[in-house]
């Protein structure tokens, strides 16, 4: 009869398995945080993480590559970083380029200890770069992932060395383990798993994440985007198209892209009613390819640029009593513009760090000594595209059609009556809103459309647009997909006004702008987002790529009227037609995975440190209440029994109070049982050959037969039930007596005993 049990610990062949596996692992984690940063690196990332799950899935592959290349491949990646480096103009992508070569080098070729602990420092160096470069969400998950794989990664390896101690291996038993099918490696980790071991240290990593991330929670932090030197190095590109030019023809169909642009958090989001439009940029300059923003007022933004936290609008008392929605914090995500998305007339706006802004607002002392004549572009921009998500704070917001802008008619003024050489104040060319296609061709065609939609009349500006907007949309439909009419002598958006060709929203934007201009009345191109969802589970709106819109502007004397024209989009009155609209609601799974992002904002984006000190506040309330809650119960319970106890007993008391201690006890009895037998069929269903109720037995019974003190006048009959017990035991069941009366004959034994 064979009592061997398997061995419990892994050999060493299966440790450089478990080794292998997690390393590749951490290797694959740290490339998967390169996603979150905005460089040109991710096909060579998709390449090298197949690689990497290619050698995980079989190790065997590295032995069959020749040993020249592995020599030749760090020469290699040394070239290929030398020539990336001459041909890039940024630093840090080659640098992470690099990295991700070196990961697939180390995690490819087979490593002793030294060369674990390189792969461990390139994967922290990849994590690092990315915590420093982003505030995602998904990034805390991998950053959790890397942590748990490089604990288990270190542990192997000491138990790597502990094992290879005093050992000799041959060249080829450096490799055997290579050679470890998938299914006995796996049988063999199931087999050796201390599930108990196992619990109690995901339980210890919970609480070390759960501490830290209170720690993370309650301590002021900073933007590291914009307080670490990385920004330096890399050049920000934008993927929503938001720049400040539009091009005719360069888009001629557009796909629908539904990622979040951006989340708006409002205090109170019940005041919200209608669709919002978010502005970005202003495109007041006409070129026969498209609009663009003028060169002045790129200018007098770049000459603005200083460094600050708070931008102050011009909100008039008068209009603060319009304010809706409290306060608005505005998270951007990374790639959408540099341009900050307003949603109209504002008190204050707070970055949530000191930043290089620039805007057409005199701030603060500069208001004295710097003309105000683009107050009314209202546009607010950062030096460079932020690579990481942007957040800032308005206060006072007042959505409005309008814009006022009453200095724009005295520089208007005294352009007209100074001839096309004076510019306004000398710093801004006013007459840039009366431009539009020049030609013989292109005016006759334009005054011909003006009259058709005009009839021929000459109307103010409001009245103008009514019924410009109406000509336009009973003569192009909407289509997201744009054919300009060939032709030669006229412009592109000239030639579509005269067809009757479809169009999306840059091109009625564009072609009321140039009718508006034709006419007299200065207008402008406005690109923003218009709309938004409210999230069914937290209190925000988000805006989607797909929400991204154009439309115009016309001046009509004191300010700028915001028109629409695209079919569907508002009247030049939209404030009214939406006033009765509630916000579209979005419940579905989506938004609820979506309201994790927002909550994880909320707590990494501070304003005011006063956030910090309510939430400790909040939390010593809570605990304060919480044992003054728990302390009157215990009061409470104390006094019923202390009553309870005083009354006087009779037999009938007597006999109700026995009754009941024996129903709580048979109750806690029979659910303990049922609790035990749960868990010995769940360990039986597990580990059906350790967990046999039959062999569980034999174990108890021989237990208590070999305890000391039991050698009395039955030690006889306990030396011969026991080889009985031993076979039910350890023995094959093939070979097992009847189990009954093996356990009626150990009960006798141990009474004689």
């Amino acid at each position: 009869m064979s009592t061997a049990v398997k061995p419990r610990q892994l050999s060493l062949d299966e440790l450089l398995r478990l080794k292998w596996l997690l390393g590749g692992a951490m290797a694959l984690v740290s490339l998967w945080t390169v996603f979150f940063l905005d460089i040109e690196a991710l096909g060579l990332v998709g390449v090298v993480g197949a690689v990497i799950i290619a050698v995980l899935v079989w190790p065997q592959l590295p032995g069959r590559v020749p040993p020249l290349l592995w020599k030749m491949a760090v020469p290699g990646i040394i070239v290929a970083m030398a020539a990336d480096l001459y041909f890039s103009p940024d630093t840090l992508p080659v640098l992470i380029r690099l990295a991700i070569l070196l990961v697939l080098y180390r995690a490819t070729a087979y490593r002793r200890k030294r060369e674990d602990l390189q792969l461990l420092v390139l994967g922290l160096f990849l994590i690092v770069v990315a915590g420093v470069l982003t505030v995602s969400l998904g990034f805390a998950f991998l950053l959790l992932l890397f942590t748990a794989c490089a604990l288990g990664f270190l542990f192997i390896i000491n138990l790597i060395d502990a094992a290879e101690t005093g050992a000799t291996r041959t060249a080829e038993a450096e490799t055997a383990w290579t050679r470890l099918g998938w299914r006995p490696f796996l049988g063999r980790l199931r087999q050796v798993a201390d599930w108990r071991l196992i619990l109690f240290a995901s339980a210890l990593f919970t609480a070390v994440v759960v501490m830290s991330g209170l720690l993370f929670l309650v301590i002021p932090r900073f933007e590291m985007a914009s307080g670490f030197f990385l920004d330096k190095y890399i050049t920000r590109k934008s993927r929503s198209g938001f720049n400040d030019t539009v091009r005719f023809g360069d888009v001629t169909e557009l796909s629908k892209d539904d990622s979040v642009a951006m989340r708006v958090d409002l205090t109170n989001a019940g005041e919200l009613r209608g669709e919002p439009y978010w502005r970005l940029v202003v495109l007041d300059e006409y070129l026969p390819e498209g609009f663009r923003l003028s060169t002045y007022l790129k200018a007098q933004l770049i000459l603005s640029q200083r460094a600050t936290q708070v931008v102050r609008g011009r909100l008039s008392p008068v209009r603060r009593r319009e304010t809706v929605g409290g306060f608005w914090t505005i998270y951007l995500e990374p790639g959408v513009s540099r341009y900050l998305p307003l949603p109209g007339n504002f008190g204050i706006l707070r970055l949530r760090d000191a930043a290089q802004v620039q805007t057409t607002m005199p701030q603060e002392k500069a208001r004295s000594d710097r003309q105000d004549s683009i107050d009314g572009f209202n546009i607010i921009a950062l030096r460079t595209e932020p690579m990481a998500m942007t957040a800032f704070q308005l206060d006072n917001v007042v959505m409005t059609d309008a814009l006022p802008d009453p200095q724009f008619s005295r520089h208007l003024r005294g352009w007209l009556h100074g001839g096309e050489n004076v510019r306004a104040d000398g710093n801004y060319y006013s007459p840039t809103m009366l431009k539009g296609p020049v030609g013989p061709a292109n005016v006759a065609t334009l005054l011909r459309l003006v009259a058709e939609s005009t009839g021929g009349n000459q109307l103010p500006a409001d009245e103008f647009a009514r019924r410009a907007t109406a000509w336009l949309r009973s003569r192009h439909a909407y289509a997201l997909s744009v054919k300009i009419p060939k032709g030669e002598g006229t412009d592109d958006i000239v030639r579509w006004l005269d067809s009757n060709e479809p169009g999306f929203c840059e091109y009625f934007a564009a072609g009321f702008t140039v009718l508006a201009r034709a006419a007299g009345h200065p207008a402008r191109v406005v690109a923003g987002f218009h709309g938004g969802v409210l999230n069914g589970f937290e209190n925000y709106i988000a805006v989607r790529n797909s929400n991204a819109h154009a439309w115009a502007e016309i001046y009509d004397g004191k300010a700028w009227l915001r028109i629409d024209p695209t079919p569907g989009g508002g009247q030049n009155s939209a404030r009214n037609a939406a006033a009765s609209a509630e916000q579209e609601h979005d419940s579905s799974w989506s938004a609820r995975v979506d309201s994790l992002r927002v909550l994880w904002y909320r707590r990494i984006v501070n304003f005011d440190s006063r956030q910090q000190v309510q939430l400790l506040e909040q939390v010593k309330t809570f605990t304060t209440d919480s044992g003054s809650v728990l302390k009157l119960r215990l009061e409470a319970i104390s006094k019923y029994l202390k009553l309870w106890l005083s009354q006087p007993w009779d037999a009938g008391r007597i006999r109700r109070t026995i009754g009941w201690s024996m129903v709580a006890v048979a109750s806690g009895w029979v659910l303990w049982r049922l609790t035990g037998l749960g868990w010995q069929r769940w360990w039986q269903w597990r580990r059906p050959v350790e967990y046999d109720p039959v062999r569980r037995a034999a174990g108890r019974w021989l237990t208590r037969l070999r305890q000391p003190g039991e050698a009395g006048g039955g030690r006889g009959e306990a030396g011969k039930v026991i080889p009985e017990l031993q076979r039910l035991r350890y023995g094959r069941r093939e070979t097992w007596p009847e189990p009954r009366a093996v356990f009626r004959r150990a009960k006798q034994a141990r009474r004689k005993g």
